[in-house]
């Protein structure tokens, strides 16, 4: 237990200093954008390459990310579904991105490594290979098109441009492409991107603790429980049905479960920068699904004897 605790506070160590270095004036308001651009356009796809470098493919869970990808769109269609009720376009897109996607990346994988054996980092590589295209670019596009900010009617056009424009979803499809035609990362590129991804958890975390504020109004509050009470309800189904229906072994089912609850990506404090929308708010219901995502499943972890 004291581990796992003291992982936790790792994780969450980034995101607390990065608060308090504004707080105290160290960095201004708006200097998470450097940080941001730095994230999307650098750390993450250097992740991306190196992750796939170190990837076993087993063949026989290619329906892992397949059902990643399934997943996905389920809960696009139900944030988007259920979020009929936000009549401002930027809300309503924030709303989205904050119900949508699962932090694998700077989260559940490093909950894999340390708790579950080669085996579950597997299983998580293999759902992050078809979850991570949709976090990196196709929420945004998604959302983006059917919630339109600017009053504009979204064409084909916009969308190709949209999927060109982030570098982590192109290097992304581009790594599945050669992994199911089993062409290797060359071992020098790895090498070097594997250096530069490791910085991505950290950025991403310190970037979402120079995004975060706290506000106690009581439009802040409903709008952090509507989003987050709808990602949960979705993950608890998520969860029940990944362990009760799907024919995999039992532990391939136990590690979907505790993906199920991984907490919302901080690329949506991004996706929410980039359409001019409260980032703010979306960086604190982010921090509060990190908190709620780590308490349930620790719990998890013990209950079902993953660890």
């Amino acid at each position: 237990m004291q581990t796992i605790l003291i992982k936790l506070l790792a994780m969450l160590f980034p995101v607390v200093l990065g608060y308090f270095l504004k707080k105290v004036g160290f960095f201004g308001p708006t200097d998470y954008r450097i940080l941001a651009k730095i994230a999307i356009n650098i750390t993450l796809p250097c992740t991306v390459v190196a992750s796939f470098a170190s990837l076993e493919l087993d063949k026989s869970l290619l329906g892992v990310t397949v059902l990643a990808f399934v997943l996905n769109w389920l809960v696009l269609l139900y944030a988007w579904f259920t979020s009929r009720g936000i009549r401002d376009p930027r809300k309503r897109c924030m709303d989205m991105f904050c119900v949508v996607g699962f932090n694998m990346g700077n989260f559940l994988i490093p909950f894999a490594q340390q708790f579950m054996g080669s085996a579950g980092v597997a299983v998580t590589a293999l759902f992050d290979a078809g979850n991570s295209p949709m976090c990196t670019g196709g929420h945004y596009i998604f959302t983006t098109s059917v919630v339109s900010v600017d009053g504009k009617k979204t064409t084909l056009r916009d969308v190709v441009r949209k999927l060109l424009s982030s570098p982590a979803l192109v290097v992304y499809l581009v790594m599945i492409v050669m992994m199911l035609a089993d062409i290797p990362v060359p071992s020098s590129i790895a090498s070097i991107c594997e250096l530069t991804g490791n910085a991505n958890a950290f950025v991403s975390m310190f970037m979402m603790g120079l995004m975060f504020e706290i506000r106690f109004d009581a439009s802040y509050m409903k709008a952090a429980f509507f989003a987050l009470f709808r990602k949960y309800l979705f993950s608890a189904v998520a969860a029940l049905c990944f362990y009760t229906l799907l024919p995999f072994d039992l532990l391939v089912r136990q590690v979907l479960v505790l993906i199920a609850f991984a907490p919302i990506t901080s690329l949506a404090a991004i996706f929410t920068e980039n359409i001019k929308g409260d980032v703010g708010l979306c960086s604190f219901i982010t921090s509060c699904s990190f908190i709620i995502s780590s308490v349930i499943i620790t719990i998890l972890i013990f209950v079902m004897h993953v660890a």
